[in-house]
């Protein structure tokens, strides 16, 4: 008799589920565009321009680029209430947070 996948799920030990998921949710999160993120928490393209003081037309441009300026990425994550922190992931070595890429309101020493 074959089992489906959440029986399968269900019959893991609850740790190794919470892993399971932790480690799924960092896949969506890896491959989740700015456009996705901005849907995913209900916000218009409108809203957000709003929040950012530019144009709707300019938002689209924004979600539509492979290649912006930090800044305007950092502007674009706090205006949907989030913080721009920059990982860098080498293998071999543990994540490494680069500072100053943070809040452009952060003081800076």
């Amino acid at each position: 008799m074959s089992k489906t996948l959440d029986e399968v799920i269900d019959s893991l030990p609850a740790d190794f589920r919470a892993e399971v998921e932790e480690y799924g949710q960092e896949l969506i999160r890896e491959e989740m565009t700015i456009q996705a993120l901005r849907r995913e928490l209900g916000i218009t393209q409108e809203c957000l321009a709003e929040q950012m003081e530019i144009g709707q037309a300019n938002v689209s441009k924004v979600e539509k680029r492979s290649d912006m300026l930090i800044s305007t990425l950092r502007n674009y994550v706090e205006a949907l209430g989030g913080r721009l922190e920059v990982i860098v992931n080498i293998p071999g070595r543990r994540p490494v947070t680069l500072e100053g890429f943070g809040s452009q309101h952060e003081k800076v020493d």
